[in-house]
């Protein structure tokens, strides 16, 4: 990889994004965590996993942090062995609770986090290539796919609740702990009935789940199942354009089951159709518009267009992950001059914000070029999730 070059094209020195690649590579031990057995709340895990950020705050494994970190580390010289065993300790939660928690705590156990377990798997099944492994693992997929985000049980795992679609949910039923659960905690995007919301993101994801467990029961020589989930994928494509899609707006939106409507709030959540393969080859040229016009900042992508009042998941900040989803989006639809305009600008402003501060961030203002706003809790440094989503990045540039 040549730095100097990739200096340039993102208008930083090059001794500055040394300085930033040496501060993620040694903020990797500062952030494994190894707890094999239950300690009061904090859940035992079988392997050593990443934390968001070092200090007393993190010492729980994340579900929805753990993909960009896996993602970036499959292929590292020195935590291959360590994205696998994060992994691995997701499937030995669904396996020993039926579910995996929002984090590695019993006191989480009343809700999940966005679904991202089949991204992971086929990560490591990409990785190995271990049939045996992967076999057993799908089998857990599957199960929490059924169980959690397809279930009807009410008061226990009660998302899939219209049309075939899924919505964020709490063991409590309470409309602020379902949003907790959507990792948007908090945002104006629900307007605080997060229960009433399917949202565009979280079936998008469902839908990868489909489409992976056809593909993986193809791998595994069920050819029946792997039927059965192309049809179940085929058909949550055809409700999302129904329900979701906007022709006139020419964005993906969330959908009220209970009021019948769609939100008219646009997020980066209406990306997804893109990144997952749900949208055509016209939509995704609309969705790219607004991606462009709305959502493309100085800095890079804004969660959403400013609301009547807003959060830490909302306007003026843009976290890791959705630069990720977006990115990914839009290279997938062939719209690659975009997304590397956005890969530059999101490379930018972390390295010009570790100049000023000396650490990278859970999140950062995207319209002004600082740290992310604060809501409910002081911005940490750290990132487990930006520090990872920094080098997917540079590597889409080298």
């Amino acid at each position: 990889m040549d730095l100097e070059k990739l200096a340039k094209q993102i208008r930083v020195s090059e001794k500055d994004l040394n300085s930033v690649l040496k501060y993620i590579e040694d903020y990797w031990p500062k952030l494994i965590r190894e707890h094999k057995e239950d300690l009061r709340s904090l859940i035992g895990l079988p392997n050593p996993y990443i934390v968001p950020a070092d200090g007393d705050v993190f010492q729980e494994q994340y579900y929805w942090d753990s993909y960009p970190i896996v993602r970036a580390l499959i292929n590292h010289p020195k935590y291959t062995k360590v994205a696998i065993g994060m992994v691995d300790n997701l499937l030995y939660l669904v396996k020993r609770f039926g579910i995996i928690p929002n984090g590695s705590r019993y006191y989480f156990l009343s809700r999940s986090q966005p679904p991202l377990l089949s991204n992971m798997v086929f990560l490591v099944w990409e990785k190995t290539g271990d049939k045996k492994w992967f076999s057993n693992a799908i089998k857990l997929v599957e199960a929490e796919y059924q169980d959690v985000w397809m279930g009807k049980i009410h008061l226990r795992n009660f998302r899939h609740v219209y049309k075939g679609l899924s919505r964020y949910y709490d063991i409590n039923a309470v409309d602020s702990l379902a949003e907790i659960e959507s990792g948007w905690d908090m945002t104006s995007r629900f307007m605080g009935k997060c229960l009433n919301i399917l949202p565009v993101d979280l079936n998008c994801l469902l839908f990868k789940y489909e489409e992976d467990l056809a593909r993986a029961w193809e791998i595994l020589g069920s050819l029946k199942k792997s039927k059965k989930y192309k049809l179940l994928a085929a058909e949550r494509v055809e409700t999302i354009n129904k329900l979701m899609w906007d022709k006139r707006e020419g964005y993906f939106f969330d959908y009220d089951w209970v009021k019948k409507r769609r939100s008219h709030l646009v997020t980066v959540a209406g990306v997804f159709p893109l990144t997952f393969g749900i949208a055509t080859e016209k939509q995704a040229e609309q969705v790219s518009g607004v991606v462009e016009r709305t959502l493309q900042q100085k800095y890079g992508i804004v969660q959403g267009v400013p609301f009547v009042e807003n959060f830490q998941w909302d306007w003026p900040n843009g976290w890791a992950p959705m630069q990720m989803w977006t990115v990914d989006g839009l290279l997938r639809n062939g719209y690659d001059h975009l997304a590397l305009r956005i890969v530059e600008k999101w490379l930018h402003l972390v390295v010009k914000v570790f100049r000023e501060t000396g650490f990278l961030w859970e999140k950062y203002d995207v319209v002004h070029g600082h740290v992310g706003v604060p809501d409910r809790y002081p911005t940490p440094s750290g990132f487990g999730w930006t520090n990872a989503v920094f080098l997917l990045f540079l590597d889409k540039l080298g």
